[in-house]
């Protein structure tokens, strides 16, 4: 049977009746997207990989729990959102390191030269550190929404917020982005890319 094509709730259920191998199969399905939300928060590797680490331990003990009234994936941002949040709480003082970043986002981009290669990894390392300026909440917000993809309902089920919370949060969390990236010598060297 190609796992790919069993549904989550079949992994579940199989799961729930003793077969472990199953939540194997949903670790692979999710272990990426949660990866990079612990990166894109945290901004350490280290501390990601454990974070994700302990995101599926409390998942897998916690999955009897889960009742389906949302899909598994938000079940499972919901968890690892709040976890995340825990672990930036007691790592507030940990400087972060943009080459963890570089890491997993660089790509060969065969076809650009070098200037362009140069200012597309100078512009990311930018725009990390106005994230990284912003409190975790509005990080993890604007995470969810740009990066992950995750609609406003997704995110008010993950945060625990109701939608119109989510939208103003985003819409302050934009903002406040918006102001640190432009405030900086590093914003002034975007928008005169940018022209």
């Amino acid at each position: 049977m190609n796992n790919q094509k069993v549904s989550d709730s079949d992994l579940i259920r199989e799961v729930l009746s003793g077969n472990t191998r199953s939540y194997t199969t949903l670790l692979n399905r999710y272990q990426h997207m949660v990866f990079t939300l612990a990166m894109r928060m945290l901004g350490n590797r280290e501390l990601a990989e454990e974070a994700t680490q302990d995101i599926f331990v409390k998942s897998y003990k916690s999955l009897p729990s889960f009742r389906g009234d949302s899909k598994f994936s938000t079940w499972l941002y919901r968890i690892a959102y709040r976890s995340i949040l825990d672990v930036s709480a007691r790592e507030m003082r940990t400087p972060r390191r943009i080459d963890d970043y570089s890491e997993i986002h660089s790509h060969n981009h065969p076809s650009e030269s070098t200037w362009e290669t140069i200012m597309i990894m100078e512009r990311r390392a930018h725009i990390i550190k106005a994230l990284e300026q912003l409190s975790p909440r509005d990080n993890s917000v604007l995470s969810l929404y740009y990066l992950q993809e995750l609609s406003i309902h997704e995110i008010a089920e993950v945060t625990d917020l109701s939608k119109s919370v989510v939208k103003v949060s985003l819409f302050r969390a934009r903002e406040r982005f918006k102001a640190i990236l432009e405030s900086t010598e590093e914003g002034i060297a975007l928008r005169t890319y940018n022209t």
